[in-house]
């Protein structure tokens, strides 16, 4: 068997309302069917049951420093029928392998990672010499899911656990598991792979490329097939038509804002609109949440404007390019304080704008921040006004605020490299919290962005420092804590804390939004300096967000999921917006390597982008959208959620009641745009090469 596995393995079965466990016990040799395959073979006799495990050595899928075991699990009723409520199969795991990561977190007992969280699944383990994995068979569960599939480790035995049963979606968001009996006339098996991978001379810790070129050959190079790409554009272009008529011109009385501020005209579109406020039925001014304009790290309305302006001049809509330069008149409005400035605007109690203010940063924040600068927020705001400056127009306004900013940044530099999270703005009061995160990684696309249009080697050298504390610090540690991983909808409680190790794993808490700012900071500190240091890192990191993409499509989802993405390891949610930025950190690092899984990635990442939204293109959704919201029709098309399966207490049948424009359909929408201008510089020099 996996020589990573210590003897020792137990079934764990459920009946009588309690988990009772039994030993796997070798079987004779004949019984491995005489296979030179074969690697072991086990049983254990329970009471309704005989249960056997079979693990091979797959040679055809081990190559050079990988060995791939096949294991497959099967329960045979010894009468002529059998009630499986839940099976497990428990392994010790060697004593000097570290587990490093799994898709999810069960910080209390009864607590498990559910075959929901089985997006590119895995758990891995890691010594100085080996990374070891197990791995769902997805191609099995397709087509086999007779019960749920449970996987897990737990650090107090150090063993890992792959296995059958119901479970439920607990808090904001774990899985607790809920056996229900299933009666079975004959039997029933599961499979799944253990992989052993030998570290080359050298390897960095935490290094899963191993492990996401496995799962990629397996089951998503199939799934996620490499298409040509200007059908691909083409075909998502009438999405991006149906997310401008849809804020721009249908529903504009609802979702476009335009007012005066400070004697400057200036609009954008709104924070958030929800179901009811379809315009005509009389709810338009029933807000979920404040009314607000926001140039935020998730909600920025200046990078959905980019896309605006983009599309308005290629479809002869001059409204829409208007409209653009009012949202960008609305970021540069933003007053400085020695170049930090805030990034959320608030209409006052009655909603109007002019009894509103300015707010140092959004209402995602640890309590008594309001009046803190999120300096990734500001940094996220001059990288667009920056790529406004280069693809849009040159706006005389841009570059003096643009300086101003940076100026203050690297003033708040840490020694260790780092910036400070938030900055009270007139004392320059540092918050404590994540003082060593990936955020940093945010500071570093400016400064490289801000030096390929102002060269100056102070940029690059503070780039450079930060990024070795973000690869120290946070690569190698896998500690991926960001301000969404705390202080947004899935939030702190006992068992998850800031800055502390999940009790039951020994991991962090994370979320991959900090992997797409240190993929993109890498790759654009390879640009600035030609070292391929950088480049490889990068690849590390993307390596490790490749695990939160969907490789496949499981029948327990109504709704699209190939090519999409998750968020965190404590939340469950699947098609997160944020993927239409990985489909551009993808299609970039294609362009630096080569690497055509790359290519395909980004293609369906691009196409995930646009799953959730309401539109005749999208027949599945559309036919939920109306079961859940049955007073849609036409005029709605372009309403998209940003996400599936979010736990807010709202959603119906996975969907939800609400719609962010910069954070759905706009933001994909821009991405677009980007993601078609990326590919003519690939065909551009394609061609030159020639």
């Amino acid at each position: 068997m996996a020589a990573w596995l210590q003897e020792g393995m137990i079934i764990k079965w459920f009946a009588q309302n309690e988990w009772h466990s039994y030993e796997l016990n070798a079987m004779a040799a004949a019984s491995l069917n005489d296979s030179a395959d074969a690697a072991a073979c086990y049983s254990a006799e329970l009471p309704d049951a005989r249960v056997q495990l079979n693990i091979r050595n797959n040679r055809g899928l081990s190559e050079g420093e990988r060995q791939v075991f096949e294991a497959e699990v099967t329960i045979t009723p010894v009468n002529a029928g059998l009630a499986i409520s839940g099976v497990q199969l428990v392994m010790s795991v060697e004593n000097d392998l570290s587990c490093i990561w799994k898709p999810h977190l069960s910080p209390k007992e009864n607590m498990v990672v559910g075959d929901k969280m089985f997006r590119s699944p895995a758990i891995v383990f890691e010594n100085a010499n080996r990374m070891t994995a197990l791995v769902p068979d997805l191609a099995h569960i397709e087509h086999e899911r007779k019960i749920p599939h449970i996987m897990d480790y737990v650090q107090a035995n150090h063993s890992v656990m792959y296995g059958l049963c119901a479970y439920e979606e607990t808090g904001h968001v774990y899985h607790r598991l809920t056996p229900s009996s299933q009666d079975f006339s004959q039997s029933v098996s599961y499979r799944f792979y253990l992989l052993e991978l030998t570290k080359s001379s050298g390897q960095r810790d935490k290094d899963y490329r191993g492990i996401e070129r496995f799962l990629w050959e397996q089951f998503a190079a199939d799934r996620m097939p490499l298409e040509e790409e200007a059908p691909v554009v083409a075909a998502l272009t009438p999405y991006a038509e149906y997310a401008y008529g849809w804020a721009l011109d249908r529903w504009q009385d609802v979702t476009w804002q335009q007012f005066s501020l400070n004697g400057e005209e200036v609009g954008g579109v709104v924070f958030i609109v929800c179901a009811w406020q379809k315009p005509g039925r009389g709810q338009e001014q029933e807000w979920r949440e404040p009314k607000s304009l926001w140039n935020q790290a998730w909600f920025c309305g200046l990078r959905t404007a980019y896309g605006y302006a983009q599309w308005g001049k290629r479809q002869g809509r001059l409204d829409w390019v208007k409209k653009s330069e009012l949202a960008l008149n609305f970021a540069l409005s933003a007053p400085q304080i020695d170049g930090l400035f805030p990034g959320y605007y608030q209409a006052g109690d009655d909603n109007r704008w002019e009894s509103g203010r300015w707010y140092m940063s959004g209402p995602r924040r640890p309590a008594g921040h309001e009046d803190y600068v999120h300096l990734l927020d500001s940094s996220w705001t001059c990288y667009w006004l920056l790529k406004w400056h280069r693809d849009v127009r040159a706006d005389e306004r841009i570059l003096p605020f643009v300086r101003s900013y940076v100026n203050r940044l690297l003033s708040l530099q840490l020694k260790n490299g780092g910036f400070p999270a938030w900055v009270q703005p007139v004392t320059s009061q540092i918050s404590p919290y994540l003082l060593e995160s990936p955020e940093t990684s945010m500071h570093v696309m400016l400064l490289c962005l801000l030096n390929e249009i102002e060269p100056d080697a102070r940029y690059v050298s503070s780039a450079e420092l930060s990024a070795r504390m973000v690869a120290e610090k946070v690569v190698q540690t896998g500690r991926w804590e960001d301000f969404e991983t705390y202080w947004s909808c899935s939030k702190q409680w006992e068992d998850k804390q800031y800055g502390l190790l999940d009790p039951r794993s020994g991991l962090y808490n994370q979320c991959n939004f900090g992997m797409y700012w240190t993929a993109e900071a890498f790759k654009d500190l390879y640009r600035a300096t030609s070292k391929a240091e950088w480049l490889d890192a990068g690849e590390q990191v993307l390596a490790e967000a490749s695990l939160y993409q969907q490789i496949w499509q499981p029948a327990y989802f109504p709704v699209p999921t190939v090519g999409g993405f998750g968020v965190m390891n404590s939340d469950d949610e699947w098609n997160d917006a944020r993927q239409s930025l990985f489909a551009l950190t993808y299609l970039d690092y294609y362009r630096l390597t080569g690497n055509a899984s790359y290519r395909a990635r980004a293609l369906w990442a691009m196409k995930s982008s646009f799953y959730m939204m309401y539109c005749p293109l999208n027949p599945a959704v559309k036919a939920i959208y109306e079961r859940v919201h049955p007073h849609f029709d036409e005029n709605d098309y372009g309403f998209h959620m940003e996400n599936f399966n979010h736990h807010d207490g709202t959603p119906v049948d996975g969907l939800g009641e609400f719609t962010i424009f910069d954070w759905g359909c706009g933001a994909a929408a821009s991405s677009l745009a980007e993601f078609e201008r990326s590919l003519a510089a690939i065909s551009s020099r394609i061609a030159s090469d020639y």
